[in-house]
């Protein structure tokens, strides 16, 4: 989808197409976006149809609407949860998550508890590598070891009174600015990024 983004909201963005508002669900984390208003955007889009009424579902990347499909295929997980995920995660961080079996890093997505982590990690473990291969992401073997870094950092800002939606994207900032930073760096530059904000 091409258009005018005209408002944006963690969560939710109005596109402009032809000169009608398209009210789009995106990942709460999708920031990038505030600074895109009155600008021609692209997103890659999923239309849900239920009972009354057709929910649109943008991304700011294929790889990611890939994800959120495949995470629609689970039991028990509907797409505002599925939103969640990708709010808290990148795709490549989720596949580490879910290759390495790290319940406890699922469990960090608001929503999602013990038994919809299992769930995550039984019936995506297979599914994933054979929908979007890790070549295609390009994970590298430090992201392998960033996964428990980052898991850290998130725990130290909530013990700091951040929630874990805020710490997680505070966390996945910093770290996608600065890769190779050590765990107190990481802490810092995560901080700093939440009071700028």
């Amino acid at each position: 989808m091409n258009g005018k983004l005209i408002s944006y909201s963690p969560g939710s963005a109005v596109i402009d197409i032809g000169g009608v508002g398209i009210a789009v669900m995106v990942p709460p984390n999708c920031d990038k976006l505030l600074n895109r208003i009155d600008s021609e955007v692209t997103l890659f889009t999923r239309l849900l149809v239920k009972e009354d009424e057709l929910i649109l579902y943008g991304f700011n990347a294929a790889e990611e609407r890939k994800l959120f499909n495949l995470v629609l295929s689970v039991s028990g997980i509907g797409p505002k949860l599925a939103l969640s995920l990708l709010g808290i995660f990148s795709v490549s961080q989720f596949y580490v998550a879910v290759l390495e079996e790290n319940i406890q890093e699922l469990c960090r997505a608001p929503g999602i508890g013990r038994k919809a982590a299992m769930r995550l990690v039984l019936e995506l473990k297979e599914k994933l590598p054979k929908a979007i291969p890790a070549a295609e992401l390009l994970i590298s073997p430090a992201e392998l070891g960033e996964t428990t870094l980052r898991g850290e950092v998130i725990e130290a800002l909530c013990a700091l009174g951040y929630s874990e939606a805020e710490a997680a994207a505070a966390a996945n900032r910093a770290a996608s600015g600065s890769p190779d930073l050590s765990r107190e760096d990481l802490l810092k530059l995560a901080l700093r990024g939440m009071v700028d904000r």
